[in-house]
């Protein structure tokens, strides 16, 4: 589109020769000329400090090369090590694998069960791929040739689905590990069966979008939790995962630019113009960001309108039903913008692989839609600082629910926790139980999924009785959830509460006829509970089963730290794996520059579909003057071209001189390092050096 003339920005060089300590020295001075390009607002970044504040910057690439050693060390010993393990199950494919834990201590996935998930194993090859690692060779092991194992090919289904086995379940789960792969494939093209899979995955997808309603005629409905791919048939469990369509669109159309095969083009456009026409925010948990990484391919490629800017803007609201997004706010005192998670009021909750990957994906869409790159860069300036709270080294022990741990075997802290909540909590369940009338038939109470089950006696009376513990918090909560509400229609249930076995119970909770199978009473301190629970008006021998018995803790010194596994019983930390795989990204695409606050972005380096590309990088100045940044020079001999203003700002840079350029406030610059000399072709909007373009919105530029 036209870029509107006025504002300002440096976009040409000269050179200058003097003299210091009586040598000559050559310096690069830029003048500032009328800039040509425009910055496209985001609403969402617009309520995101220009700096954040503590300005604390990890070392990116340092955790993400930390984090690759200990979790692909296979000899690493103490408590819950090694993180990794062999998989010669062959229970969908015949390859040998590996697997790794969502969760340090995860009390689901260990070598044992045998339980783990392509989220955190494709991820963590890839992100040791992002900063650098081989892992097609790697110590005597091929890593990329394992991920097979996740690969559905025995049962037909022939994709990669997130746990070996299932059938399809939610869209999230079994469309981010097809992503993942189609990650990893770009980089590692020539390993066997890829292309076959590479393929495999894009008819499949393609076949189950016709499936959803896909025509000529009509566009997909993704108004579904997810998908069946042994019945072919749409899956509702109660809630909806619509963003589906940002990751079929994304898939598609890679398939397409891969193949140049017209219906895999058709099959994206599907998901293109459903989500054009979409009126209400479909995201749901991580694949929307996909989509606008693919709509500003698209447009930057083929010359389509497809609405990046609105998709973003989905990513980061928080207006969708789920109220998934960025956070906008302070959580409490800790300055939190930007990370991805969800911001439902007063229970904001930041999740780390939704934050690390939003940035990754959706930092490449600045170099396709060049008036997008401010908001972009301003918003992974947030993140990138922020994101170090997800750490245990960032938090005092208090804060957090798993420092032990990390502090013994992780000396580096590069595994993060699941997130940080703006109010910390815990859950405990009885550690002791009896019952007196009736008897239970089923269920571990000390597990979150304990399906615990009674069994009333020839009387129809049941009476139950258990102990929680609890530790010091801020305010306590007794839950208890009867899953059939049917029960309740003849009979009623009451929960006594007392912090003295021997003494009196005091009413806590009452289960009656409309009054709801879900019952919460608050407590008032810490400490030892005893429970009773009974009724004298069931039927004989009726079963009751509960969903949940629970006291919930919120803690003080907010924010915290931790996860979900702790509080549901999934394990015995809540240091995340998963998420602490993503991190890479941030790793890969940042780098300091000799002004503190001013970050250089690799536009390229986690690019979706890893194209081949000249080094692009993105500046963006976040203060109030501006400031000279020094650009680090290359190996060989360049011609700087500033792809913003479509001008060249200097020619034949050689190696070693000193060469800067001047950053108005709140403006950004981007960079492309072109081989000099390099032959110049401009087609159409888009501007090519040796073949590979530069500039995909060149109007004004000359070659």
């Amino acid at each position: 589109m036209p870029k509107p003339d006025g504002l300002i920005s440096p976009i040409l060089s000269f050179n200058m020769r003097t003299e210091r300590f009586g040598l000559p020295q050559r310096l690069i001075v830029l003048v500032l000329l009328p800039f040509c390009g425009w910055a496209e607002e985001i609403p969402s970044i617009t309520r995101m400090p220009d700096l954040p504040q503590p300005y604390v910057l990890r070392d990116w690439k340092k955790v993400a090369l930390d984090f690759d050693r200990l979790v692909f060390d296979w000899n690493r010993t103490g408590e819950h090590l090694p993180l990794i393990w062999a998989d010669h199950s062959r229970k969908v494919n015949d390859v040998n694998g590996f697997g790794i834990p969502s969760y340090v201590g995860d009390s689901r996935q260990h070598p044992e069960s045998n339980h783990h998930e392509a989220i955190s194993s494709l991820a963590a090859v890839l992100g040791s791929t992002l900063v650098g690692m081989d892992m097609s060779e790697r110590e005597g092991r091929d890593y990329v040739a394992m991920l097979p194992v996740h690969f559905d090919r025995k049962n037909g289904i022939g994709l990669y689905l997130n746990q070996p086995g299932t059938r399809g379940d939610s869209f999230w789960y079994d469309l981010l590990p097809s992503l993942l792969f189609y990650q990893i494939s770009f980089h590692y093209p020539d390993t066997p069966r890829f292309q076959e899979q590479f393929l495999s995955t894009a008819q499949k997808w393609r076949e189950v979008l016709i499936k959803l309603g896909a025509s000529k005629h009509s566009l997909p409905n993704f108004d579904h939790t997810g998908f069946d791919l042994i019945d072919m048939k749409p899956v509702d469990r109660g809630w909806n995962e619509p963003d589906a369509a940002a990751a079929l669109a994304c898939i598609q159309y890679l398939a397409y630019r891969k193949t140049e095969k017209k219906e895999f083009l058709e099959a994206a456009d599907w998901c293109f113009h459903w989500l054009r026409e979409r009126k209400e925010n479909p995201y749901y948990e991580s694949l929307l960001p996909y989509g606008a990484y693919a709509t500003a391919r698209s447009n930057a490629e083929r010359g389509t309108n497809f609405p990046t800017a609105k998709l973003i803007e989905w990513v980061l609201a928080g207006d969708n039903p789920r109220k998934w997004g960025a956070m906008k706010e302070k959580l409490h005192e800790t300055e939190a913008f930007g990370l991805i998670g969800s911001v439902y009021p007063n229970y904001e909750y930041a999740f780390a692989m939704n934050s690390f990957q939003a940035a990754g994906i959706i930092a490449p869409v600045a170099r396709y839609e060049e008036t997008l790159s401010i908001p972009i860069a301003k918003w992974v300036l947030n993140l990138a600082v922020n994101a170090r709270y997800f750490y245990p080294n960032a938090w005092p022990p208090e804060n957090q629910s798993s420092f032990n741990w990390s502090a013994r075997y992780d000396p580096d802290f590069c595994i993060p926790y699941e997130g940080l909540r703006k109010q910390g909590m815990t859950r405990d369940y009885p550690v002791s139980e009896k019952m007196s009338r009736g008897k239970i038939i089923a269920g571990n109470p000390r597990t979150p999924d304990h399906d615990l089950t009674w069994v009333a006696d020839e009387n129809g009376e049941i009476e139950y009785r258990c102990s929680i513990s609890i530790p010091p918090g801020m305010s306590y909560k007794l839950i208890m959830k009867i899953r059939d509400p049917d029960i309740l229609k003849d009979s009623q249930v009451d929960v006594l509460v007392s912090q003295d076995p021997q003494g009196d119970f005091k009413p806590g909770l009452q289960f009656r006829k409309n009054h709801g199978n879900l019952r919460t009473h608050p407590l008032m301190k810490s400490g030892q509970w005893w429970i009773r629970i009974s009724s004298a008006q069931l039927r004989p021998f009726q079963k009751i089963k509960l969903d949940d018995l629970v006291i919930e803790t919120r803690f003080k010194n907010p924010p915290h730290v931790g996860g979900d596994p702790t509080i549901h019983g999934w394990g015995q930390t809540d240091l995340g794996i998963y998420g602490g795989a993503y991190a890479s990204f941030l790793g890969a695409m940042l780098e300091k520059t000799n002004i503190e606050g001013i970050l250089s972005l690799d536009l390229t380096a986690t690019d979706v579909g890893n194209p081949e590309s000249y080094p692009t990088r993105l500046l963006y100045n976040p203060f109030e003057k501006t400031h000279r940044v020094q650009i680090r020079q290359r190996a060989q001999s360049v011609d700087l071209y500033e792809a913003q203003s479509n001008r060249w700002i200097e020619k034949n840079l050689e190696p070693g001189k000193n060469f800067f350029v001047s950053i108005p406030p709140k403006k950004s610059i981007t960079l492309v390092y072109c081989p000099a000399g390099g032959e110049l072709e401009k087609q159409d909007r888009q501007l090519r050096c040796n073949g590979l373009v530069i500039d995909f919105n060149c109007e004004k530029a000359k070659p």
